[in-house]
Order: C-alpha cells, then structure tokens, then sequence
C-alpha cells in the first residue's frame, strides 16, 4: 500500500527571501520529507521526516520535515504529525507514535523508580508498618516452644566381622552400614516406641505435656498421648557419625527433656525385646535344621563307601586317573586334524570350482604365490610388455616380434604345467589331512571306550563328595549359629549407649525472634515497595518529564514552581517584579529553549492552551509575554479566552474595557482597544466582553485579517487561549497561529485525557512547540528535575535572606508536596487561575 500524498502547505503572506535557512531534516523515520518548512514560508531543502508520532500505525512514507506527516506512527494510527525538522531542534525531531493508545517508546530508569517510591512514600511507610505490626504481635503473643534433644550412639560392627561373638557383645545386633543404621532410625520413628514412652510417663506428666494442646472447643475429639508424642517428636542422625538424636518440642522445657530421655530408653528396651524374641526363636529353627543336616551327612557318606567297595578307591578319584589326559591330548590332536582338513578343502574346492567354470587358476592367490608360478607370471608379463612395444614399432612380421611370440609360448606352457603340479600338491595336501584326522579319531574313541565303564562311578562318586562337603559345612555354620542365638538369649549385652541426656540440651526454638524480625522488615519493605508502586500504577496523572514525553508524546521545554505566597495579580508580572527568582530563572530557560528551536524562533503568532481550566495557562502566558518584552521584542498579548477572561483581571484591568471583541465586531480602532505599553514593549489586549459563542468570532475573515496585521506589527503575538477539554475554541484558533505550547498542571490532568486532547489539537496540522510542567512543588521539582532547580545553583538568582526563607518554606511544604492530590479537587480561589 502505497503511503498517501503529503498535505498542501498552507499560503505563504512571506516573501521566500524571508525564509530561514531550512535545516536538513534527520529522524528515525522511515519516509522522507522536505525539511526547514517553517510556519508561513516555502519549501526547504529535501530532507528526512522524524519518527516517534501519535498513534501506533505506521505514518505517511514522506512528509514535510518542518511541517509535515513524516515518520513511523502517526496521529491516530494513520500519520499525523510525524515530524517537523526545523520545528523542533531544526534536524526533523517529531512526535508520532504515542497518541492513539500505542505504549510508551522510552524506558524508565532506577531514578524513575526511586520518584515514584519518594512520591507515594506515605503508602510505603504505612503498608510497612501494618505488616512489620503484624508479626512483631505475633512475636509477642506466641506461646514460647522449647526443644530438648538427647543423643545415643549405636555401636558399630568391626570391619570384616560377619558372625562371632566380639568382646562380650554379638556382632550381628552391631549396626554393619549405613542401610542398617537408617533402619534403626526408622524403627525409632514407630508408634510402638511411642507408645511406650506414653506407659513410661506418669499420670502428672501426661497431662502436663496434653495441656497445651486442647482446644477451646470441648466437643473437638482429643488427640491420644502417642499420636501426640509423633508429632512433638523428631530424630535426626550426627554427621558421619552412628549417634541419633531424639528432638521433643513442648512450652514446658523440663516436661521436653524428660521425654526424649524417655524416648531413648524406651528405644533401648523395645530393640532388646525384639533381639531377645528374634533369638529365641531362631534358637528353635537351627536345632531342628542340624539335626535333618546331620542324617544328610551321614548317608551321603554310606554312598560313597559303596562305590568305592565296588569299583576301587583309585580308579574313582580324578587325581590317579591317565585317561582324562589322554583323552584331552587325542581331542586336542583331532580338532587341530580338523581344522587343517577344513582349510586345504576350501583351497581344492576352489580348484575344482576354477576348472569346472574354465577359469586360470592363477586368479588363486595361493596358486599365484607358489614360488615357480610366481617367477613364471613376472616373466609372462615382461614379455607381454616388450612383444607389445615391437608390434607397434616393427609389426608383426618382424623377426625380433616372431621370437619373442616363441618365447611367450613357451612361457606359457611352463605356467600351465606348473599351475598344474601346485594343484596337484594342494589336492595332495587334502587327502594326508583327512587320514591323519581318521587316525586321531579313532584313538579317541578308543579312550572314550576305556573310561565309559568308570565314568558312571566317578560321577556318582564325585557329586557325593560335593555333597557331603557342602553338607558338613553348613552343619558347622548351625553350631556356631546356635551358639550365638543361645548367647542372646542369656546374655543380651548393652549395644546402646546414650551419650547426652536431654536435660543439658534444651533451647527456645518457636517464636524465632531473629527470623520474624527480618521477615517482617523484608516483608513490609517488598509490601511497602509493592504498594507504592500498584498506587503509581493505578494513578494516571501527570507528574513527570517521563510522562509528558512518553505517554503524551511531547518534549518538555520548561517546569514551573509553585509560588503559592503571591496573589493573581503578583503571579501574572512575577518575571517583572522578580518576586520569586525561580520563576524568573523559570520563564528565562523557556524563552532559550523556544529561542533555540528553529521553528519556535520564526514563530510570530503562538497560541498557549492547557487540557482543563486551573492549570496556569493565562499565568503562563502573561509571564512568557513579560519575558519576550524584557528582551528588547515587541509582543501583543491577546486574551482569546472569551467565555471566561482572566488576562485583564490577573494584570489589574478591569474586565468590561475595550478589546478584541469590541475592534472586531463594532469595529472601534485598534488602538483605542489596546492597552499600550503595559509593560515597555508589551501591549495587551483584553476580551472587550463575554460570549458564548466564540466561534463565529474566530472563524471570521475580520479575525485572520486582525491576525495578519498584528503580525506585520509585532515580532511575537500571544494569544491565552481556553482549555481543550473544555472547550473547542483552541482549535478555531489554530489556523491563524504558527505554533503551540501546551501547559500541565502538575499532578492534576491524566495522561489519557492530555493525550486525546492533544491529538485532537494535532488534527490542525500546526507543531506543538513542547509542554511546560505548572506549578510544580519545590521539593518535588528538587526530586524530579534535579538539573532545573539544584541548591548548589541558587545561590547565582538568590540572596542570603531569600536563601533561608526557601529553606524554611521548603521544609513546612514536603508533606503537601509527597502526599497525593485527590482528583478533582481544585486549589485556593485566588490560584483558580495561576
């Protein structure tokens, strides 16, 4: 698609001599425009169109640099005011990409975030209190919980011991590995241990250590003794070290002790009642299994008597008999007979393969590497080499050709009949193998012959000495099995020693001072922190550079203090009086600011408006118009403002004089509407009345003929207009001005609202010069603008006694200045419209 034609430029009642030189346009746009079009003038140079406008869809492909629809992201999503080179910064800076819902294109900074935290500090400090409150309560209210911990230590069995008796102790009831020792520990877990440490306690301890566990609910059941005793109960092992640890947690420190104790000992006895059970029974088992293990000896031993009465005590045993050696090295002598058999086979098969399908058998590798036909194949090829080199040269009938073609032949022959013979030694080979494998065949089955007889006896004879071996071993195993079990049976030997009671263990465990103190300053800090900012979130007025810049899409040229100690009319000549030297400084560093842009520098007429009423744009503009006038310029100030005028009241006038409405519509002279030399080089010119419809007045050809005219009169014209969101009359205005400053009030207008006015302001098509922040805190203004009004400065616009004063101000306005303006609420009558 194909981006649209850019607009007409509007008529030009400028001589293009006139023109300022048009800088070149440069942006981040991606159209082109022409660059330097100032406000009345002709066409600059070519240049580039700007980038960052209102709206979030792409804008025109080109534009005019200076006054034009250039850019990514135009108004409403359709172009709009891309950028104007020469307009702002005179190099196509321009605003298109933010008006019609699109998100902010910059990113805050960690001082962004640090204003936000100093601004709604009240909120993070009340948040904080409530939550660190909360669990310093806790804190004093908890019940305090104890835990006692005792400690035993489990022997250890010694390294390579399996079954004995060891120094007084049996080994199998030591602990072996770490496998072993987790059971035990799990044994400790159970409820019959619990259960016996319920049957230990008295009656007094048993109601002491429930007490603090029933609820004020008496038709709750209760919760039994050992259940209890589980959950008030932990074990834990020492590292690297065979020693559990019983942890019992109760508000009676004495009552915890006691029970781990009891839960030790408790342990003890119920593992020796299980060993001694385990012993006795297994004492039973093994007596019964040797007597059933003796009878097994005893008849394999009668069958083993047997065999050898028959057959002989020497011919059963392996040691004394040859025939297995024999046998071994005749299967040996046969299974290398076979395996020469099975290679010279392969080899004669081959031959008789190569013959039967009339193939030279010296493609055989091991017919070609036979000595002779090796010898005979080299000098066949040397003469097949040399007879074809004479061919080629002599011809075939040449002397030298017929004898070496006898000499091929004869060649020949001898390969054949050597082939031949290494054939005949091959098939030679395969018949000596076969009758040597024959051989050792036979003698093999003879040997076989010799031991079939005794090989039934010594089978039997052997697995019945196997048997009777692993017979009598497993008998001397159940004696000494025997022998331990009755050792644990009369003698259940200490294999548990506790190490650390539990009453010289006992410390506070709940509430965790500590943890609770730093988990209420983190957790009421992050609350803090999270509140502050979802109140940021959620307020959507305007208070910083950030705001006007990235969601409403305009520079800021200026910020404004608040002078609340002057009256209306004090505030509208403050620049004249020097009544507060920050506001000087103020209107000062707007005047360079609007100097130093290109457009802003050409521009005669400028209209000033604001989004809602109260925001101090009539301030504004009689100070701005002061400002010009001090410097040496002839400026109109003109109150447009016709429903509701407050240029002439703020400077002293009275409200029913002559001005713009009595010139244009009974058409009395200029000069006898006009207040001449206000101020040395500043004539104002009042309403002359009230109307409620300023429209016709300002749509009028009478009212651009007056436009026109005061141009050719004055270096600047101010006109104070009325708000946008209250009324439209600003935009009735707009074809007659060369450019706008846009006044907010300083945590007052939403950024939604600013941005759908000012968009609509945008539909004129003339350049917004930039916004100026009004009535700014001086603390805030310390805080947000650091590099406007820094203390280190002052001392260059201030006296020593002014200095003090401000100290003193500024101190009584900090809480007004942090704590959150509730919207709607409009100030004092007499900053109304300041």
């Amino acid at each position: 698609m194909k981006p649209p034609k850019p607009p007409q430029k509007p008529p030009s009642n400028n001589p293009p001599g006139n023109q300022p030189p048009a800088p070149q346009g440069k942006g981040d746009g991606k159209g082109t425009g022409y660059a330097g079009y100032s406000t009345y003038g002709d066409y600059g140079t070519y240049g580039y169109g700007s980038g960052q406008g209102y709206g979030s869809g792409p804008g025109y492909g080109t534009g005019y640099g200076g006054y034009g629809y250039g850019g990514p992201g135009g108004y409403g999503g359709q172009g709009g005011y891309g950028g104007y080179s020469g307009y702002y910064y005179g190099y196509g800076y321009g605003y298109g990409g933010n008006q019609a819902g699109g998100e902010p294109t910059q990113s805050r900074n960690i001082r962004d975030y640090l204003v936000i935290l100093r601004e709604r500090i009240w909120y993070l400090l009340l948040t904080f209190f409530v939550i660190f409150g909360a669990f310093i309560l806790y804190l004093v209210n908890a019940t305090a919980v104890y835990s006692a911990t005792g400690s035993m230590q489990v022997l250890k069995a010694p390294s390579g011991v399996s079954t004995s008796i060891t120094g007084g102790v049996d080994s199998t009831q030591l602990v072996a590995d770490s496998t072993d020792f987790n059971t035990r520990i799990r044994l400790m877990e159970t409820r019959d241990v619990a259960e016996r440490v319920a049957n230990m306690m008295t009656d007094d301890e048993k109601k002491a250590f429930l007490a603090p566990y029933k609820g004020n609910n008496p038709l709750a059941p209760e919760t039994p003794l050992p259940e209890r005793l589980l959950r008030s109960r932990s074990v834990t092992t020492g590292r690297q070290a065979y020693i559990i640890q019983v942890s019992v947690e109760h508000p009676n420190a004495a009552l915890a002790a006691k029970v781990a104790d009891y839960f030790l000992q408790a342990f003890i006895d119920y593992n020796a009642a299980l060993n001694v059970d385990k012993a006795s029974r297994s004492v039973e088992t093994l007596v019964e299994n040797r007597r059933q293990q003796s009878a097994k000896v005893a008849d394999l031993q009668k069958q083993m008597s047997d065999l050898i009465d028959k057959y002989g005590k020497q011919n059963l045993q392996k040691d004394s008999n040859i025939l297995p050696a024999e046998l071994t090295q005749f299967n040996a002598n046969k299974d290398n007979d076979q395996s020469i058999v099975d290679q010279i086979g392969i080899k004669w098969k081959q031959v008789q393969q190569y013959r039967d399908e009339k193939k030279s058998l010296t493609d055989l590798s091991f017919i070609s590497s036979d000595t002779h036909v090796s010898t005979l194949l080299s000098s066949l090829a040397d003469v097949d080499v040399s007879l074809s080199e004479m061919q080629h040269k002599f011809g075939p009938n040449h002397p030298d050709v017929q004898q070496a073609t006898q000499k091929q032949a004869q060649i020949k022959a001898e390969l054949d009949d050597a082939v031949g013979k290494a054939a005949e030694r091959i098939h030679t080979d395969y018949l000596a193998a076969q009758e040597k494998y024959t051989r050792d065949n036979d003698e093999v089955n003879k040997v076989l012959d010799d031991m079939h007889s005794l090989g039934a006896a010594q089978t039997q004879y052997d697995s019945l000495a196997n048997d009777k071996d692993i017979a009598e071993a497993m008998l001397k195993e159940m004696e000494l099995e025997i022998t331990q079990h009755t050792f644990k049976v009369e003698d259940n030997s200490e294999l548990y020693q506790i190490v650390d009671p539990a009453a010289g263990m006992v410390q506070q465990t709940q509430p965790k001072t500590l943890l609770l103190i730093v988990g209420g300053l983190i957790s009421g800090i992050m609350g803090g922190v999270g509140m502050a900012f979802l109140v940021a979130f959620l307020d959507d007025r305007i208070k910083s550079a950030f705001d006007i810049e990235s969601y409403v899409g305009l520079p800021l040229i200026g910020i404004l203090p608040r002078i609340a100690h002057l009256n209306a009319n004090e505030k509208a000549q403050a620049v004249t009086s020097n009544a507060d030297r920050r506001i000087t400084e103020a209107f000062r560093s707007i005047y360079s600011s609007l100097k130093l842009n290109e457009a802003s520098k050409n521009a005669h007429v400028i209209l000033v408006t604001s989004t809602i009423p109260s925001e101090g744009k009539s301030f504004m503009t009689t100070n701005l118009a002061l400002t010009y006038a001090m410097h040496a310029e002839r400026v109109l100030l003109i109150d447009c403002d016709l429903r509701m005028p407050n240029v002439a009241k703020s400077l002293g006038r009275t409200t029913n004089e002559q001005g713009l409405m009595t010139h244009l519509r009974e058409g009395r002279p200029f000069e006898e509407c006009v207040v001449k030399d206000f101020y040395p080089g500043l004539d104002v010119l009042p309403t002359g009345g009230r109307t409620n419809n300023p429209t016709q007045i300002f749509n009028s050809k009478e009212f651009a003929d007056f436009i026109v005219r005061m141009r050719q009169q004055y270096d600047r014209v101010f006109i104070d207009s009325p708000p946008l969101g209250a009324v439209s009359d600003a935009l009735n205005l707009l074809p007659n001005v060369d450019g706008v400053l846009y006044v907010i009030k300083f945590n007052t207008v939403k950024r939604k609202v600013a941005k759908i006015n000012l968009s609509r302001l945008m539909q004129g098509n003339v350049p917004v010069f930039g916004a100026i922040l009004n009535q700014i805190s001086l603390t805030s203004a310390s805080y947000y603008y650091t590099h406007y009004y820094d203390k280190s400065y002052r001392n260059y616009y201030m006296h020593a006694d002014e200095t003090q004063a401000e100290d003193d101000k500024t101190a009584a306005d900090a809480t007004a200045a942090t704590s959150p303006q509730p919207e709607g609420q409009t100030p004092p009558p007499e900053q109304e419209k300041s």
